[in-house]
């Protein structure tokens, strides 16, 4: 299992990056979300969707992380450099760790993306692999697939929802660094 942070720490393709970081708080449940931007990059990260390449990170891009206090999914939303949505991943964790200064999740292997009016599930392969050699215990495992059947549900049914909300939510923390930068 591999353990990822919210600064990003783990990403050397980023070689100059500009991150506010705070906590958040919504319907009763807290966390911690942040906004990176890519002022310096070794090479741009592109991936396909339906023959199509789209470009997730390269230099101006912003990611919006969210990660909730003991939840099972982490998100990290694109944006493009003039502020489009590009695209949600998610990621399905063992719970995440958003008490600390730079919040951490255990990942689980099993992923989503949210790309338009597409959600698609990645690397079951790879959660049904870790299973299979013993890096992952049964109850991991069964914890990976019922917050994966959940999450799925979830980002199907209320898709544009969740898009609206991390639109939104990038123009505010856009708007506080801006002020800032003033």
């Amino acid at each position: 299992m591999v353990r990822k942070d919210m600064l990003r720490s783990d990403w050397h393709r980023i070689r100059r990056k500009r991150q506010i970081l705070r906590d958040f708080a919504r319907e009763g449940r807290a966390g911690k979300i942040s906004m990176l931007e890519i002022l310096e990059i070794t090479e741009p990260l592109v991936r396909e969707y339906e023959g199509r390449e789209v470009v997730l990170a390269d230099r101006g891009y912003f990611w919006l992380q969210l990660g909730l206090q003991g939840d099972t999914a982490w998100y990290t939303v694109m944006f493009d450099p003039r502020g489009e949505l590009v695209q949600i991943y998610v990621d399905v964790t063992a719970g995440n760790d958003c008490e600390r200064e730079n919040p951490v999740f255990d990942d689980l292997y099993l992923d989503f993306v949210v790309h338009g009016e597409r959600v698609y599930e990645l690397d079951r392969d790879e959660l049904e692999a870790a299973y299979a050699s013993g890096e992952i215990s049964r109850a991991l495992y069964e914890t990976a697939l019922a917050a994966g059947e959940r999450l799925g549900k979830l980002l199907r049914e209320q898709r544009e929802q969740i898009q609206t909300f991390f639109r939104e939510q990038f123009r505010q923390l856009k708007a506080e660094w801006d002020e800032k930068s003033e």
